[in-house]
């Protein structure tokens, strides 16, 4: 005759060892899983905040820009995927882009830069991840052609501690873009949102992240951090989608990276600059020669 309370302990135990054996066997699975992450894999955050506006500048110009004496350029390279938003149906991916950004600075007072800048977008196919030429709007079905983008309208900014004034205003109004830097994970983050110029359409609005490693960050005698960035645009349908009046608008959403020269380009897109639009692969210091109504 079967004892029920023996037979109920002897399953029990088999159960709790069979958990246990299944246990170990799950922690050292776990730490083999652990072996590339680093000694101590907990997240570490915490909001930066400088002791005056000066000192946040100069952190701020030296991720995104070079902290120079006098004049300087700062350039990047990116990839840029593009989405549109028609407001009635779910967004569509349009295509991707590669391009560079060139901006060039000079120092015309104490903690005072104005900036001007240009920026190249070729446009390649979601398909075939080559360059393209043209494309079917997948909203509308019609085939269009595919411009490269090129920005060369920007007027220009006047950049210091107390903010940014356009080149082409009065000089009257300071815009105090939002900016908070984080020291996370060994990184010095940026995050910043930037409006547009006051004559580009409301709809327009660019925000960014920006990092690079804390130790280089804390080495003032950088003045051009290495730094990477991702971001997001919000623009209007542009005028080769031909949209006409269709409501909506374009997301775009970047992966950059900050880069000391040209010749730092991929070699392919390196190629294409050159053979298409070599003029910009140089600083437009002319920009320079525009007249400022407003004392700096």
């Amino acid at each position: 005759m079967i004892n029920r309370r023996k037979f109920v302990g002897s399953a029990t135990a088999v159960s709790a060892g069979g958990a246990l054996f299944g246990s170990s066997r799950s922690l050292a699975a776990e730490d083999a899983s652990l072996k590339h992450w680093p000694d101590d894999p907990k997240m570490a955050s915490q909001f930066v905040e400088f002791k005056n506006p000066i000192e946040e500048f100069e952190a701020h110009f030296r991720i995104e820009r070079d902290l120079v004496d006098y004049q300087g350029t700062a350039l990047s390279w990116f990839y840029w995927m593009v989405y549109m938003v028609p407001g009635d149906r779910p967004p569509l991916p349009m295509l991707r882009y590669e391009g560079l950004e060139y901006s060039y600075f000079r120092r015309v007072a104490d903690y005072t830069f104005r900036i001007h800048a240009h920026n190249i977008s070729v446009p390649m196919s979601l398909e075939t991840n080559d360059y393209m030429e043209s494309m079917v709007n997948p909203l509308t079905g019609e085939t269009i052609a595919t411009p490269t983008n090129l920005l060369l309208n920007d007027p220009g900014t006047v950049h210091s501690p107390k903010g940014f004034r356009n080149v082409s205003s009065d000089g009257s109004v300071y815009t105090v873009p939002y900016r908070q830097f984080r020291h996370e994970n060994g990184k010095m983050k940026l995050d910043s949102v930037r409006s547009a110029p006051p004559d580009w359409p409301l709809n327009h609005m660019e925000s960014s992240i920006q990092e690079v490693d804390y130790d280089l960050f804390m080495d003032k005698g950088i003045s051009s951090l290495p730094a990477k960035s991702t971001g997001v645009y919000v623009f209007p349908y542009s005028k080769w989608m031909n949209m006409d009046d269709r409501p909506g608008h374009l997301l775009g959403y970047w992966d950059a990276y900050k880069i000391p020269s040209i010749q730092h380009l991929p070699n392919k897109f390196l190629a294409k600059l050159e053979s298409e639009h070599s003029a910009l692969l140089e600083p437009r210091w002319d920009q320079f020669n525009l007249p400022v109504s407003f004392e700096y």
